[in-house]
């Protein structure tokens, strides 16, 4: 294969390949730069052009290119990346909207949640805001669409909802692909110090070659460049664990302590089995003292299968404290979900937290709804979860694998004890509402976009059912004062209810496959995420509340950004 193609000066090429094969950069027939012979397993490559002119592009080896994109890195933030997708053709190059219209053309890919452009997405990670534009990084993997070695992807946002891809920010210490090994950049927060400056806390999982004992995880510093682009200047700053911590020490969440006039990290871990918060202090950000833990869970947890705090988020809010957390590996015995996600609320003082009652928020009753992170901007705490259950997977052959949640707003219940989750405003402005059908319940054709239903008033006895093609896409009710979700995919082995007592609000948005759903003020929040009849096409609704249902169309990404 063999191409023409004008760079600009500066421009970047960055891709992955694997497999054999040659790749080369000529100018006027002159070779710049090549790889004469791709590996057997994935490796990274970057590009750097220097004047602007016509370069040419060849390679035998055109399939052997898993992922590339270009980029100028004085314009990236107002364009985004230029995909370039390599065949036997030629390069085809996406760009701005042609991307977004690229990404629209998929059945399959939600339009309201945020989703990778090729392979696969965990972890929210390193979420901030930088003068009017939003971040959101992100764990990806670069050479395929299921897990492994673990990069920061980045997106940037001015309203929150829509997205502009930008280039790979944070690499893995090492090749671990070369070492057949597992591991890599795993996540972490930004954390703004008191001059200003930005710093992001993250976990380095050393190569690993089991996955789910024997490694090691270390703690890094990494900044941004000045363009926010790329990760430098990474430090090591905590690598040996306390006595009685095992081999999970990681997702560091690193704040300034006012009463304490020096810094604070919790680490997600298990302490002689116990999953547990460990708590570490630090007079400079480099130096880490460890402190003691932070939470030690009940017994039963490790019983039920847990065995590590996983994705720890620890934040101030209407001068409470309030504690986050997930329990890999637990399986809740009742219902046999797991991937839950909890939370407690009470007081941080002389670097103890005392929660105001020891029994646990469950922050969403569905299992869809995990390593929640969130951070504070403009007086807002704002949140942004992965959209995953490992029981069930993205249909062979999909691009991409992994959505995140919509953006939520956290706050306190009016009583204090509970953590209410409702969508951010941004959901509401960045979309035009279509056909709106008030007080009545009753039947709805659907149009092949997001809905959001809304129900105020006597929930009990109501039910929602979607349909496609007369079977079932998904379902939601209220009997016996339960607020339950079915999707298709259900056996019925697994119930995804939970308590709602007197609600009487209900908000579901539905997108291609993606049910979230908000009740009783945000206290009581339900995520699934489904495969099969995703795109549904009528609706009914039977409930004595008063009932609205809209259409929603997202505004052009590219557009919103520029």
């Amino acid at each position: 294969m063999k191409q023409n193609l004008f760079l600009p000066s500066g421009y970047r090429l960055e891709f992955w390949a694997a497999g054999g094969g040659f790749f080369r950069v000529d100018i006027d027939g002159k070779t710049v730069w090549q790889v004469r012979s791709f590996a057997i397993h994935p490796e990274f490559f970057k590009y750097h052009h220097r004047e602007a002119c016509e370069v040419t592009i060849v390679t035998n080896a055109p399939d052997a290119v898993l992922w590339a994109y270009g980029y100028q890195p004085q314009t990236v933030n107002e364009t985004g990346i230029t995909v370039f997708e390599f065949s036997e053709k030629g390069i085809l190059q996406r760009t701005g909207a042609e991307i977004e219209d690229w990404l629209r053309s998929d059945p399959d890919r939600p339009a309201l949640h945020f989703s990778p452009i090729r392979h696969w997405m965990n972890d929210p990670v390193g979420l901030c805001k930088t003068d009017e534009l939003w971040h959101l990084f992100y764990q990806f993997h670069p050479s395929g669409s299921d897990w492994g070695p673990m990069h920061w992807g980045h997106a940037t946002s001015r309203d929150l909802v829509n997205w502009l891809h930008m280039p790979v920010f944070l690499h893995p210490e090492q090749n671990l692909w070369r070492l057949g090994a597992t591991g890599g950049a795993f996540s972490g927060n930004a954390f703004r110090d008191r001059d200003g400056s930005l710093m992001f806390f993250y976990t380095e999982r050393l190569p690993a070659y089991d996955l789910f004992k024997g490694y090691r995880e270390i703690q890094k510093i990494a900044r941004p460049d000045r363009l926010m682009m790329k990760a430098e200047g990474i430090v090591t700053v905590l690598e040996e664990r306390p006595d009685g911590v095992e081999h999970d020490f990681r997702d560091p969440k690193v704040w300034w302590d006012d009463a304490a006039n020096a810094y604070r990290m919790i680490l997600g871990a298990s302490i002689e089995g116990d999953p547990a918060v460990l708590l570490f202090g630090s007079g400079d950000g480099l130096d880490w003292q460890y402190l003691g833990p932070l939470y030690r869970a009940p017994v039963n947890f490790r019983q039920e299968g847990a065995r590590a705090v996983e994705c720890p988020d620890f934040f101030r809010l209407e001068e409470k404290w309030v504690l986050v957390m997930g329990f890999v590996g637990h399986v809740e015995p009742r219902t046999r979900r797991h991937n839950l996600l909890y939370a407690l609320i009470g007081e941080f003082i002389d670097d103890c937290f005392v929660p105001d009652m020891q029994e646990l928020q469950l922050l969403d009753f569905g299992t869809d709804y995990y390593a929640m992170q969130s951070f504070e901007a403009g007086g807002r705490q704002i949140a942004f979860a992965w959209l995953f259950n490992w029981e069930y997977r993205k249909p062979e052959g999909s691009a991409y694998s992994g959505e995140m949640s919509l953006p939520r707003v956290l706050s306190l219940s009016e009583d204090r004890k509970r953590l209410r989750m409702l969508p951010t405003i941004e959901v509401d402005d960045q979309f035009a509402a279509g056909p709106i059908v008030e007080d009545q319940s009753g039947k709805f054709s659907l149009p092949m976009a997001p809905i959001e239903i809304r129900l105020s008033g006597v929930l009990e006895g109501s039910k929602v059912v979607a349909t496609q093609g007369g079977e079932l896409a998904f379902e939601v009710g209220v009997a016996g004062g339960i607020l339950s979700i079915r999707l298709a995919q259900d056996d019925g082995s697994i119930h995804y209810v939970a308590e709602l007592g007197d609600g009487k609000d209900l908000r579901l948005f539905h997108d291609c496959g993606i049910v979230e759903i908000f009740a009783d003020g945000g206290t009581v929040c339900g995520t699934r995420r489904g495969y099969a009849n995703i795109n549904p096409d009528y609706l009914e609704i039977s409930s004595s509340a008063s009932t609205r249902v809209l259409e929603r169309y997202a505004k052009r990404c590219f557009a919103a950004a520029t």
